[in-house]
């Protein structure tokens, strides 16, 4: 990575959008490894945003501590686990450029599960044991490519019609788990570089602005507005990537 105003700026932007993200904007954790790709490679990027997120998960367990739903948490973790290895696998089998692709499809997924996600919360579910290991496989698998259950895993509670508090501190004590979890699978697979997590362990410093900043905000902004920008940021990213993989 080239020490240049611009990585120093956006570096110092994904360590405030992590705090942002865990003080309640969740919405914007799946443009973080895009935009960390654009100066790092995929595989490198997943590894550094992973630290950023176990740092800002414990804030967001501390906060909402109790509030979880532990039978939904043990019926996907242990899938979730096995899913993040498989997903680990991917990450460091696929070229840079095939991985940047395979992130822009799935960041195209992301903004499709953005409009279906308000139907599933209205759609008539009837819950088989089975569907938690599932949908904790998927967030595993996604979670161990990109950093990013979060929509497998939001779907499944979407549908469980869990009451709003629950909800967050159920998802926020999985992925704290899955994340610390995913540490040995990723030093092992080389994702993560302690050399490069060191040179950027500045950023850490900005998350709890983040989090901070979204306490302060989050009952201000309108809430489609903000979709929308996240929106349109997520699909320009998606565009980069292509890009990049192309030239």
């Amino acid at each position: 990575m080239s020490i240049t105003p611009f990585a120093i700026i956006l570096v110092a932007l994904i360590g405030f959008l992590t705090g942002f993200a865990k003080g309640g904007f969740n919405g914007i954790a799946p443009l973080l490894t895009p935009l960390l790709s654009l100066i790092l490679l995929p595989a490198e990027a997943t590894g550094v945003v992973l630290l950023l997120f176990i740092f800002g998960d414990w804030f967001a367990v501390y906060t909402y501590r109790g509030e979880w739903d532990l039978r939904i948490f043990w019926s996907m973790l242990p899938a979730a686990a096995v899913g993040s290895l498989a997903g680990t696998w991917l990450l460091t089998s696929l070229s840079s450029d095939g991985l940047r692709l395979f992130l822009a499809g799935f960041i195209l997924l992301l903004i499709a599960y953005k409009f279906l996600s308000d139907r599933l919360q209205a759609w008539r579910y009837a819950p088989e044991p089975w569907h938690g290991p599932v949908a904790g496989s998927l967030a595993g698998l996604f979670s161990g490519m990109f950093n990013n259950g979060g929509p497998t895993f939001n779907a499944y509670l979407l549908l469980q019609k869990l009451k709003p508090r629950t909800f967050i501190a159920t998802s926020a004590i999985f992925f704290a788990v899955l994340n610390l979890i995913k540490v040995p699978f990723f030093v092992m697979a080389g994702v993560i570089n302690l050399e490069r997590s060191l040179s950027l362990s500045w950023a850490f410093l900005l998350i709890p602005v983040g989090i901070y900043v979204a306490r302060r905000v989050v009952t201000r902004l309108d809430p489609q507005r903000f979709d929308g920008v996240i929106i349109a940021l997520l699909i320009l990213s998606s565009a980069i990537l292509i890009w990049q993989a192309s030239v």
